[in-house]
């Protein structure tokens, strides 16, 4: 009977992670197969490839970094020693947003990715495969509904220990995110050798103005746009039917392929879970 049990676990994680990857050889598609386009010749409404620098008459203060931003992306994770392995995991992820625009040199276009676009992660725990962690190489950055922002700098900013205050400005952030539980205590307190039960990592990632990105989604006519249309004319948002995403980058675009690339690695781990499942449920079946 556990073999059973343990194998049906681990064919749901073969087709969570088969999902995965599928959703990035999606992306990677997209990004490859659309054109870039100028800003000049923007003319109709569809799916499009920009690249440009960062113009902004609205900012806002990053929630970790405090840093002068158009968009933030984030993740919280947490240290979790209460079942039988030990592993962070992730409490929420989120993308912060305001609209800005692009200039590539030949025009300016709007881009709205919304204006605070948050995860519904209640908490689940990170997928590994021994010192692999597929979530992370998955991920590609901190994708977000129909958003997907992969940036260079994405690293941890700040870590808090359990039992301890965290600095105000944290503090503020998660007080401000109703869906964000409080921070976990250290189950074994003082005598919590290495990384201790509840403590807390903070990543974030920033586009700020001048910085040159790659962008891909559709063009929209705005709710003012005349015709025929130019780069006036119409925003740069989220698909809103199809698989689509809007993806933002600081990456090149041959840099953002190869990221995406990493959907190989989601499909040989599904294809190896897959079959250690598939043996699990025969064997507890009472087939062999």
């Amino acid at each position: 009977m556990a073999a059973l049990v343990i194998g049906l676990v681990v064919l749901g994680i073969a087709a969570i992670i088969g999902r995965l990857g599928r959703r990035q050889q999606r992306r990677r598609r997209l990004v490859t197969e659309t054109p870039t386009t100028e800003i000049r010749s923007l003319d109709s409404e569809g799916l499009v490839e920009l690249n440009g620098e960062v113009a902004a008459t609205e900012t806002f203060r990053s929630p970790i970094r405090n840093d002068e931003s158009v968009l933030s992306a984030w993740e919280i994770d947490e240290w979790d020693e209460s079942g039988t392995t030990d592993l962070w995991e992730t409490r929420a992820t989120g993308i912060y947003a305001t609209p800005f625009s692009i200039t590539d040199g030949t025009g300016e276009v709007r881009v709205d990715v919304g204006s605070h676009v948050t995860g519904e992660d209640g908490g689940h725990f990170d997928i590994e495969l021994g010192p692999i962690d597929l979530d992370r190489k998955l991920s590609s950055g901190v994708s977000v509904e129909n958003v997907l922002c992969s940036l260079e700098d994405f690293s941890v900013e700040t870590t808090v220990p359990p039992d301890a205050e965290p600095p105000d400005r944290i503090a503020e952030f998660v007080r401000g995110e109703s869906g964000l539980s409080s921070q976990t205590d250290s189950i074994t307190n003082v005598v919590d050798i290495g990384t201790k039960h509840g403590e807390r990592r903070y990543y974030e990632g920033t586009i700020e103005p001048g910085q040159e990105i790659y962008l891909l989604g559709e063009a929209r006519a705005a709710s003012d746009a005349t015709y025929p249309l130019g780069p006036d004319d119409v925003v740069i948002a989220p698909p809103e039917t199809g698989d689509g995403s809007v993806i933002v980058s600081d990456r090149s675009e041959d840099e953002l392929v190869s990221e995406l690339g990493a959907y190989r690695l989601a499909y040989a781990a599904a294809a190896v879970l897959g079959g250690l499942g598939a043996v699990l449920l025969i064997v507890g079946s009472g087939v062999v």
